[in-house]
């Protein structure tokens, strides 16, 4: 049984094309029939961002063979219905209310928009939780209806900038794209952040359709910057690179890993990238849960892995929904559950890692999640690598505190 549903366009949205892997590879058929659990998927796969977020469907797709050849949930098959928002706000508000409304989904979950911003307040209106997803956006660290699997953005940056200091640099450049409001807020937290831990910064603004960036690398290398901070995909990052790379300047970079792909690693200008990252390093195989995405990636979208479009934020939707799977297994969700069965499900999670995906998780009913811990990973002779090993790195409390309180303002 095939219960990934391909639904009729939204608002004038655009319906993902769905990458059919069958034929390609023998499949594990579902194990499970009858009433299926029914949750919501929207994702910005196509617009302006769809060089990053282009194949997050296809990950959702994946996640959902996988636990139907597993069992399903708690028996029960799991239905995930697909919405694309083309990283429009309005759209993006009509699909989730089609969801909600028409569809009757219990959650959304994994999550790939860029402009979440715009359900906050419908859905805390008709409380629906949102449970995981694309952690760095904004409404998980403000809204008690977003359920984060890891670290914000604004810690993710402290992360980062932290990793320059420590290579010792004294004067940071922050290049962050200028397509996604979720980026250009995280101008003014960089200076913050950046200046609070001892340097000096920056801060320019690059269009994902630029032809080239030699003005910004220009600008950066004649202002003395000595490592820089690219806020963008993986290939506009690799762009950004290689425009500086061709006027001499090589400085020290790092970033957070939400860009990061396999091709990274095939390009000698990211060789010594450090990141910080929200979850586990997600190419890192030695960590249960990782392992599994990668498997059932293999599996279910042999093509994906190796491409340009097998980006980081296809861990972030992997884990998401992992996160609402855990919930609804422990708070024992079937077809006729409610959004309140799945939030005390998620209120009901004690430390939980996702096998090794996250810090240990703990929600509490009208907090806004609580991750103050990121992870870190590298590049390193072509290879992903994790510095240290696969474990979380905790901030104190009064730091968190700090970095939550600038994202809020």
């Amino acid at each position: 049984m095939n219960l990934w549903r391909k639904l009729a366009p939204i608002a004038g949205a655009s319906l993902i094309a769905l990458v059919a892997s069958c034929g390609q590879v023998e499949e594990p058929a579902s194990t499970v029939t009858g009433d299926p659990i029914r949750i919501g998927f929207v994702c910005s796969c196509s617009g302006a961002q769809s060089h990053a977020l282009g194949r997050m469907a296809d990950v959702a797709e994946a996640w959902t063979e996988s636990v139907n050849a597993s069992g399903g949930i708690n028996g029960h098959p799991v239905e995930v219905i697909l919405k694309d928002d083309g990283l429009d706000a309005a759209r993006s508000l009509q699909a989730v209310k089609e969801l909600v409304e028409n569809d009757k989904v219990m959650a959304i979950s994994g999550e790939a928009s860029l402009v979440s911003s715009s359900w906050v307040n419908y859905l805390a209106d008709k409380k629906v939780p949102v449970v995981g997803g694309l952690t760095f956006s904004t409404p998980y660290e403000t809204s008690p209806d977003f359920f984060s699997t890891g670290a914000s953005l604004t810690l993710q940056e402290y992360g980062a900038y932290s990793l320059a200091k420590e290579q010792g640099a004294e004067k940071l450049g922050f290049l962050y794209c200028s397509d996604s409001p979720t980026c250009k807020d995280s101008a003014g937290v960089a200076e913050k952040i950046v200046k609070g831990l001892g340097m000096e910064i920056v801060s320019a603004p690059v269009s994902s359709t630029a032809p080239n960036y030699t003005a910004q690398c220009l600008q950066m290398r004649d202002e003395g910057v000595d490592a820089l901070m690219i806020l963008n995909s993986g290939p506009v990052q690799a762009r950004v690179l290689s425009s500086c790379a061709q006027q001499g300047y090589t400085p020290t970079t790092v970033s957070s890993a939400g860009g990061s792909s396999d091709t990274w690693t095939q390009d000698p200008n990211f060789d010594g990238r450090l990141m910080s990252s929200a979850i586990a390093p997600w190419q890192d195989d030695s960590v249960p849960g990782v392992r599994t995405f990668l498997d059932a990636i293999d599996t279910f979208a042999p093509d994906l892995r190796g491409s340009e479009l097998f980006q980081q934020p296809a861990a972030l939707v992997w884990a998401g929904l992992e996160l609402f799977k855990a919930a609804a297994e422990g708070g024992g969700v079937g077809p006729q559950s409610t959004p309140a069965d799945v939030r005390n499900g998620l209120y009901g999670l004690v430390d939980e890692t996702l096998d090794g995906w996250t810090a240990p998780l703990n929600f509490r009913e009208g907090e806004t999640s609580s991750v103050p811990c990121y992870f870190v990973m590298g590049i390193e002779d072509g290879a992903f690598v994790s510095p240290g090993g696969a474990d979380p790195i905790c901030v104190d409390d009064g730091v968190y505190t700090g970095l939550k309180a600038l994202r809020a303002r």
